[in-house]
């Protein structure tokens, strides 16, 4: 029969074969590295299988898009020559970016008036070129203007804007995006407007911080992460070895995940890009439960070789285990509807399942080659150990002293968190997740001051039949629903080609009074009167056959679950004014990921649900009893509404990547929790009293347990340091979860053993030596 042991035993024979057989599979995944390319899209990271998005794909192909880049500076002087000249001269620039379709200021902006009975269509600027005396007057209008005010022009005339669209390609890599603003801002610098003098918003502008920032977090604090995780092996320990071989473990693991991604999909993304450090954590984990348990081997007095064999062999079955928890847990991410974490879950599962084998296999076989360490407790490593003693009798003592103490707290514990949890309110605002003192969100404070919002919200209304929205009835429609749409809060300015269409009526009508244009021809002359007069741009509003037309509304709130509320408030207001006139339809990249956000918290949930069943049943099987399995999952539930009780109680918004750690808590947590009670299970069997199989469990995996929760805590702590929240929150929430599950693993795993809740029957050894 095929045990671990011989498992262990079939390596110690053919160490060197198998040694070939894994630097053969390593320079393989390692060539395969090579071939992989660093990008991503929006359209494989978030809305690749949403219809939603495929909708909106078609309208911007024909209106154009809301990728909008925009930058903006203070120049009172803006309509002098030299503004002006230099104006030009930057966009003429910008313009030869291949990705960017159009560029808008008060270059281009249009004067439309009405004199003498004909329509004219100037460009400001040229006004303010002709007659420089104007330019105070020029600007007064250019403010009034509802198709440049607060979009080109400040409030107060004092700062101008360029918006810098791209043109549309989903699959274009979100790694070409800080690129492109480099590429911007580098063309305002050699025209003599430095970088500090320029502000910047819009989708583009967000996604590239978010990359430059994630390159940052990639390249420099998890280089550190690495170092802080081994020093802190090596003080465990205070023995290089153990650091070797968890350095190599870690790193062939890592090799072969990301080889095995790149097999997959040659694109590393930004978030495959983070697969590195989870497979150096369960690495990480398991060698260090196999270094500690060789060494207490060896301290019974065991032969190296039969040591190597009982640790491997006993502790093997418990890190087996712990990888196909972990494996549930990533692979739950599946339940999220989007490309990038269908991905992300197999990646990380396959390398759950790498990690194990090679630390399995490396492990035994590096122990085998090297001399026999010494005796843990001499030297520089008695005073750690020592230390370590004290914490476990400290923590055995509270624990099986005063059981019910312990279940009570807890309880309380729970009660208090409780709380939190019923505030939870899960929203997103991507600039949001930088930090203060971040330029992104000081430039939005400052856009927020001077312009109108910069989270963009497409609304395209359509009618069934050729000049449909040349009926009055169905345009008088569409402009009292562009006029609702400014009463919605969040609605910052709205704008149409109603707007056009005001103007041009109101300059032939003075004494309108607010009335619009009576007949389908008087509709039909106003739009080619305005192509016939030099206008431009009107294929952005309206569509040939004039059967679509495009309302772009500018958000003041960037929350993608606000923007996507607002988007629903459209749609209610839409049905309500235009009746069965039109099909209205909203859209817009922010619209869609805050309804993608909706269907992520859903999956999110159900891959919860899918990985505390899978852990739980696991549990049951690894444990062979129902009763002791189920109560085993009590620890595991505790971190996880801590958790939320916690950024409930301290945030009144909760940003979706925190779902991430939740994830990440439920597939490493549970390691603990299944070592400590599989340690406990063979104790029960071979010792006389529950105390003496706890105490022993104590001090075989409840050593390891701290060693390995210490190195985690400590090695994560450094993302702390990160500007962006979604790093942030590893080296933060991360540690503090992992403590909560140390803390419930210990002392209430160990309480209720003493009560009773917890207990394995006594069966005979034979289970256990073979």
């Amino acid at each position: 029969m095929f045990t671990m042991r011989t498992y262990i035993s079939f390596l110690l024979r053919y160490r060197f074969p198998v040694l070939a057989a894994l630097i053969l599979i390593t320079a393989v995944s390692g060539w395969n590295i090579t071939r992989g390319v660093v990008a991503s899209s929006i359209a494989n990271l978030f809305l690749g299988e949403s219809e939603e998005y495929f909708v909106y794909r078609d309208y911007v192909k024909e209106f154009g898009n809301d990728e909008v880049f925009i930058v903006a500076y203070e120049n009172p002087d803006m309509l002098s020559a030299d503004s002006l000249k230099r104006l030009r001269g930057i966009i003429d620039k910008i313009k030869e970016i291949p990705e960017v379709g159009r560029v808008d200021s008060i270059d281009n902006a249009q004067h439309i008036f009405v004199s003498g009975e004909v329509l004219h269509i100037e460009r400001y600027a040229e006004q303010a070129l002709e007659s420089p005396e104007k330019a105070g007057a020029i600007i007064d209008e250019l403010r009034s203007d509802p198709l440049t005010r607060r979009l080109v022009i400040s409030d107060d005339g004092k700062h101008t804007a360029v918006l810098v669209e791209l043109t549309h390609d989903e699959m274009r890599p979100i790694e070409r995006s800080p690129q492109i603003v480099d590429e911007v801002f580098e063309i305002f610098r050699q025209a003599g407007i430095p970088r500090e003098r320029l502000h910047q918003v819009g989708m583009l502008a967000t996604m590239s911080e978010i990359t430059a920032q994630s390159y940052f977090n990639i390249s420099t604090l998890f280089p550190i992460v690495i170092i802080v995780i081994f020093i802190t092996i090596y003080l465990m320990f205070r023995r290089l070895w153990p650091v070797l071989i968890a350095l190599v473990a870690a790193l062939t693991a890592v090799t072969w995940s990301i080889g095995f991604s790149v097999l997959l999909d040659k694109n590393i993304n930004i978030f495959v890009a983070m697969v590195p450090a989870m497979i150096l954590i369960v690495s990480t984990s398991d060698v260090i439960h196999l270094c500690s348990a060789y060494l207490l081997e060896l301290a019974e007095g065991y032969s190296k070789e039969e040591a190597i064999l009982k640790s491997a062999s006993e502790v093997g079955t418990a890190c087996f285990l712990t990888s196909v928890t972990t494996l549930v847990g990533f692979v739950s991410l599946s339940f999220v509807p989007a490309p990038i974490f269908r991905q992300l879950g197999l990646v990380l599962g396959f390398g759950v399942s790498v990690a194990l084998i090679i630390a399995m296999t490396l492990s035994p076989i590096l122990f085998s080659l090297m001399p026999r360490p010494k005796p843990w407790r001499t030297g520089m490593t008695a005073g750690v150990q020592g230390l370590l003693d004290r914490g476990l009798w400290l923590v055995e003592w509270v624990a099986t002293r005063r059981p019910w103490s312990m279940v009570v707290l807890w309880a309380v514990v729970l009660g208090f968190f409780s709380v939190g949890l019923a505030r939870l309110h899960i929203e997103t605002d991507l600039n949001q997740r930088f930090d203060e003192n971040n330029s992104i969100r000081i430039d939005e404070k400052y856009f927020e001051e001077h312009f109108a919002g910069s989270n963009f919200l497409e609304i395209f209304i359509e009618v069934p039949e050729d000049e449909g929205l040349l009926n009055p009835d169905v345009f008088t429609r569409v402009a009292a629903f562009q006029g609702g749409l400014e009463w919605i809060p969040e609605v910052d300015k709205a704008v149409s080609l109603a707007d056009l269409v005001r103007i041009i009526h109101d300059g032939f009508n003075p004494e309108n009074g607010g009335g619009w244009p009576a007949s389908r021809e008087l509709l039909a002359q106003y739009l080619l009167l305005f192509e016939m007069s030099g206008g431009d741009d009107l294929d952005r509003f309206i569509d040939f056959e004039r059967k679509t037309m495009r309302l772009a509304a500018r958000l003041s709130d960037n929350r993608v679950r606000v923007t996507h509320r607002t988007g629903e408030e459209a749609k209610a207001l839409a049905r309500e004014v235009m009746g069965d006139s039109a099909e209205v339809e909203v859209t817009g990249l922010a619209y869609l990921i805050g309804m993608w956000l909706e269907k992520i918290i859903a999956g999110q949930r159900r891959g919860l649900l899918f990985a505390f069943t899978c852990i739980a049943f696991m549990m049951i099987l690894g444990l062979r009893s129902i009763p002791v399995g189920l109560w085993s999952m009590i620890p595991n539930v505790i971190p996880l509404l801590a958790l939320g009780g916690y950024v409930g109680l301290i945030w009144d918004q909760v940003d979706s990547d925190t779902l991430v750690i939740a994830m990440i808590a439920i597939g490493i947590g549970v390691d603990n929790t299944i070592h400590f009670f599989m340690r406990l299970k063979f104790e029960s069997a071979r010792t006389g009293t529950p105390e003496e199989a706890l105490r022993n469990s104590f001090n075989f995996s409840g050593r390891a347990i701290m060693i390995t929760s210490i190195v985690l805590i400590l090695g994560f702590s450094p993302f702390a340091l990160s500007d962006y929240f979604s790093m942030r929150i590893i080296g933060t929430l991360l540690p503090y979860t992992l403590v909560v599950a140390l803390l419930a693993d210990l002392l209430l795993g160990a309480a209720l053993v003493k009560l009773g809740a917890i207990r394995f029957r006594k069966r005979a050894t034979k289970e256990q030596s073979g």
